[in-house]
């Protein structure tokens, strides 16, 4: 078997692999990044085309911190590289009025200092006039939402990575992370990797991981699709937003939750009904769905969107690792001074990927950082005494 050695095994160079193997060969680290699939590969949780980015944060404003680093961070992975990753078209939420996720929509706008814009009626339906708007919707306006590239913007932190000396093994199953003397070894089914600091940022493949550090991490499929435009200009305009919406009025059956892009190609739109299918081990053999779930999409653009043809012309599969909580991994894992957990982002990871790869650098380099993530400490599923010595990684 191979013997490697490296000052940083990245295990897992999806969306946030690729970020830290970036941070870290740009500090001057010897990087070895290895993932199961080709790098970069056509299974992981980036897949699609895009991702939606938003500040104004409906999950909570402790959010803020990364949110701001990672709009600096794909910034700067622009500069670097470029390559136009961040497009800033707006965001806008459109939710019941009584919507119970409302008020801590907007308090994440009011509390951090955060613009925004809320519309009721006639005003929403003249900015808006893509989406039927009701009388009973509001919609909020964040004037610095908009979209990544996630597939371009992996393929750069990658490709930047390289160019600065980094190191990528793909086709090999990481099997464990053990502490070898005062460094760790890292095993795969083709090589030893000694290295004096680990990240382990497994993605969707993270669920040997999250079982070590007591949680379990469940692989949840979701369908992306594209609808035509009858009209392709409305879609293609400047000025028109990202969106995000909720239909969850009393009495309506299906509880409507989708969200959307304008058009990248000129003539179709990605709109994504918000539903995952059910859970799967692992991304490992392409994954079939149920038509009923092609069927709910097409209701909903039929209802809410009605300058598309209600009939999607590409469908594509990607899955995310969710946790109980809907929040991720990442911080030190107890007991392994320099191994760093990064996983089980629930969905909503990669808008912060940048981020959340930079703050991975800063502790798995430093013991520390200053942009908040107490609240994903990677203990927490843990007695507060646990100690780990080692970790089964498949």
């Amino acid at each position: 078997m191979t013997a490697l050695e490296t000052d940083v095994v990245v295990v897992g160079v999806g969306s946030v692999g690729s970020m830290a193997s970036w941070q870290l060969a740009s500090r001057g680290q010897r990087v070895i990044g290895i993932d199961r699939f080709s790098i970069p590969g056509p299974f992981s949780a980036y897949a699609g085309e895009s991702r939606i980015f938003r500040k104004v944060y409906a999950e909570g404003g402790h959010y803020t911190p990364l949110l701001q680093r990672s709009q600096d961070l794909w910034r700067e992975l622009e500069k670097v590289t470029g390559t136009e990753l961040l497009s800033t078209t707006g965001a806008v939420t459109i939710y019941d009025d009584h919507n119970p996720r409302l008020a801590s929509l907007l308090a994440a706008g009011k509390d951090n200092g955060l613009d925004y814009e809320l519309l009721r009626g006639d005003e929403a339906r003249a900015k808006y006039p893509e989406h039927v708007i009701r009388d009973t919707d509001v919609t909020i306006l964040d004037p610095e939402g908009g979209y990544l590239k996630s597939e371009k913007a992996v393929t750069a932190a990658l490709a930047e990575a390289a160019r600065l000396g980094a190191r990528f093994l793909g086709n090999r199953k990481a099997q464990s992370v053990e502490k070898h003397g005062d460094r760790y070894l890292v095993r795969t089914d083709q090589e030893e990797i000694t290295a004096s600091r680990v990240i382990i940022s497994q993605g969707n493949g993270a669920g040997a991981l999250c079982k070590e550090l007591g949680v379990h991490l469940s692989v949840l499929p979701q369908i992306l699709t594209w609808f035509p435009a009858a009209d392709p200009a409305t879609f293609c305009r400047e000025d028109m937003p990202v969106f995000l919406r909720r239909a969850e009025e009393d009495g309506r059956p299906d509880k409507a939750q989708f969200y959307g892009f304008p058009s990248a190609d000129g003539w179709t739109v990605k709109v994504v009904a918000s539903i995952f299918l059910d859970e799967v081990e692992s991304m490992e053999k392409p994954h079939t769905w149920d038509p009923q779930h092609l069927n709910t999409i097409r209701a909903w653009v039929r209802e809410f969107i009605p300058g598309l043809v209600p009939e999607p012309l590409r469908v594509a599969v990607c899955a995310d690792g969710h946790l109980p909580d809907a929040t991720g991994l990442l911080g030190m894992v107890p007991g392994m001074e320099g191994v760093v957990a990064a996983a089980g982002f629930s969905g909503h990871g990669f808008k912060m990927a940048s981020a959340l790869g930079a703050v991975a650098a800063d502790l798995v380099l430093d013991g520390t950082t200053d942009t908040d993530v107490s609240f994903m400490n990677p203990a927490r599923f843990l007695g507060p005494d646990a100690r780990l010595s080692s970790l089964a990684l498949s």
